[in-house]
């Protein structure tokens, strides 16, 4: 019996580098590792179906707790934008000469910087806020924050909406120009998903950041009323900025103000703020750069995140 144990030939020894090579055939990574740029974009790509689930249930149950429950979706902006337009557009008329409509000026405005501001805040708290996911279960940690931008992009749908009906409503307020609706208003979707593209960059770049630092979470109200001012929320910079600061080609061309320029031409209702290609080129540009910096800025991190 012994004899015929010894006959029998053992399975020869694999190598480190065939182990490595063996296990990455079958699929298998090694843990706490950062993967490569190209199979970390497959691995978030694969989990879009997750990332849409995950995003639509947590819009569902926003706000579930309060009576009016998803009407404060649409009334936070609404209830924003009167006392922007109370304040800047009738006491002290400062949106800009030659404005025809100081209120939907202002209310596109504070609309359209919902979605950046409440996208940066979620993705800023997106990592402290889901430590538990993120320790029991192993995948791309950007799904996180993506997930929670599409939160808020889900919950932009019916503020759009909302938009465009209290825009038309300021047509009819006094010393206000008519809004009468044009073909451009059919690029407001358009717009709306490079905004959200764009805001999941930043929301990247804060997730780190948040991550690491839990006490910027504390600033960036702060940070994040500045840049709406900064962006010409309630005034247009072109005219309030004097030609002779240095700083007002920054104000005019960062992403924030493009956007909201884009938004406004989108309505076509002001013949100072036209639409025109070169507007849609800069704000896709700013699209485009900042959700790559962003994204990379996130993965660079990924082996650190959910770890003491």
């Amino acid at each position: 019996m012994a004899d015929q144990k010894a006959d029998v030939p053992l399975a020869p020894r694999l190598t480190s580098a065939e182990s490595e090579a063996l296990a990455a055939d079958s699929g298998l990574h090694e843990m706490g590792v950062r993967p490569p740029l190209g199979r970390y974009i497959k691995q978030v790509w694969e989990r879009r179906s997750f990332i849409w689930n995950l995003s639509a249930s947590r819009a569902y149950s926003r706000n579930q707790g309060s009576y009016l429950g998803q009407a404060w979706a649409i009334l936070r902006p609404i209830l924003d934008a009167a006392v922007y337009v109370i304040i800047f557009g009738f006491l002290f008329h400062a949106s800009a000469p030659g404005i025809d409509n100081r209120a939907a000026f202002i209310t596109i405005g504070t609309f359209t910087y919902t979605l950046f501001q409440t996208s940066v805040m979620s993705g800023l708290n997106s990592i402290p806020a889901n430590l538990q996911l993120i320790r029991s279960h192993r995948f791309p940690r950007a799904v996180v924050p993506l997930a929670t931008v599409m939160t808020e992009t889900v919950l932009f749908g019916p503020i759009l909406v909302a938009m465009v009906v209290v825009v038309m409503i300021t047509g009819l307020l006094p010393g206000m120009g008519a809004v009468v609706p044009t073909w451009s208003w059919l690029l407001l979707p358009f717009a709306a998903i490079l905004l959200a593209v764009f805001s999941s960059g930043v929301a990247l770049f804060f997730a780190r950041l948040g991550a690491r630092a839990p006490d910027i979470a504390n600033a960036m109200p702060f940070i994040l009323t500045l840049g709406r001012y900064a962006s010409g929320g309630m005034f247009m910079i072109s005219a309030m900025v004097p030609d002779d600061w240095w700083i007002k080609p920054i104000l005019l061309h960062q992403p924030v103000a493009i956007f909201l320029e884009l938004f406004r031409a989108c309505f076509g209702n002001e013949h100072l703020i036209p639409m025109t290609p070169g507007l849609w080129l800069e704000a896709i540009a700013w699209t485009v750069g900042i959700f790559a910096i962003g994204f990379l800025y996130f993965w660079r991190a990924e082996e650190t995140y959910g770890r003491d």
